[in-house]
């Protein structure tokens, strides 16, 4: 990675932390999960990047990829646990941070749990050092604080252009993982539930991107969706409200669901806690420098 590149992952990072930390303090009772999400997207907006993919706002059970529809009235509730996740990109050069809000002291635990298996994670991490070891250090510190590890889910390797490329860091020890690559990028996530430990797909998608080709059976109007769609996110994550413009509510989510079936994009569904568990989750974005690993976001 140049120095320039460097330059702007750092700015990213910023972008990102101020965004998830002003998105965290609107988080109470009653407030609409739109508002929220739509004010940390124009933030990063008025601040020189892009989301990097549509605001997450999971509530209690729900471990990840909730993110508001068109219209959407759905409210945070009293006593909720609550994961907003969010990242910035300028360029493709992406962030991706992470943040739970209790509404319950009975969960601030929980909560605690992940932020300190993320910390120790971070203090970890350094070039060589296994992934699977990484996992470990997770597992450990949130079994310690009496709760389960999400073992399905997990950090991630970021390039440019890609949130996710192909490298998982682990929650709990896994074996031939691989290593810790200097000058890479990677986000670290730590999920802990008081549940089962492990996360499954529920039947709402909220969340959708762009496959590198271009499948045969598409009618000209979805050609032209398509079209839209790589103009103007490339291969990252979109949200549907993002395209409003392009048609109403009803005629949007037709024609992604459309191209979905005929596999012209990926879709994303929510994912929850398998025993309906309550789930925190904390994120940041390190890069991996020859002498010191820097926390991005």
């Amino acid at each position: 990675m140049t120095d320039e590149e460097l330059k702007i992952i750092m700015k990213v990072g910023k972008i990102a932390a101020e965004a998830r930390d002003a998105g965290a303090k609107m988080i109470k009772p009653g407030v609409k999960v739109l508002d929220v999400c739509e004010a940390v997207e124009k933030m990063i907006i008025e601040r020189g990047a892009f989301p990097a993919f549509p605001c997450n706002l999971s509530i209690n059970y729900e471990a990840a990829h909730y993110s508001p529809v068109i219209g959407d009235e759905k409210v945070i509730p009293e006593g909720a646990v609550v994961k907003l996740d969010i990242g910035a990109q300028i360029d493709g050069y992406i962030s991706d941070t992470a943040v739970t809000v209790v509404l319950d002291d009975k969960y601030q635990r929980l909560a605690d749990a992940s932020k300190e298996a993320l910390n120790a994670a971070i203090s970890n991490f350094k070039p060589g050092v296994s992934l699977g070891d990484i996992g470990k250090v997770i597992e450990r510190v949130i079994r310690m604080n009496g709760y389960s590890p999400i073992r399905n889910l997990g950090g991630h390797l970021i390039r440019r252009y890609e949130l996710h490329a192909g490298v998982f860091v682990p929650n709990v020890y896994e074996r031939n993982m691989g290593r810790i690559m200097e000058g890479n990028t990677y986000a670290i996530e730590p999920f802990a539930t008081d549940g089962f430990g492990e996360v499954i797909e529920g039947k709402m998608e909220t969340i959708y991107s762009a496959k590198s080709f271009v499948p045969k059976g598409l009618t000209e109007e979805e050609k032209q969706f398509l079209d839209e769609i790589n103009k103007r996110f490339k291969t990252l994550p979109f949200s549907e409200r993002w395209l409003s413009d392009l048609g109403d509510k009803e005629k949007v989510e037709k024609t992604l669901k459309n191209l979905v079936r005929k596999k012209a994009l990926n879709s994303y569904p929510v994912l929850i806690e398998i025993r309906k568990g309550m789930v925190s989750q904390f994120e940041h974005t390190v890069y991996v420098g020859k002498d010191e690993t820097i926390v991005i976001t």
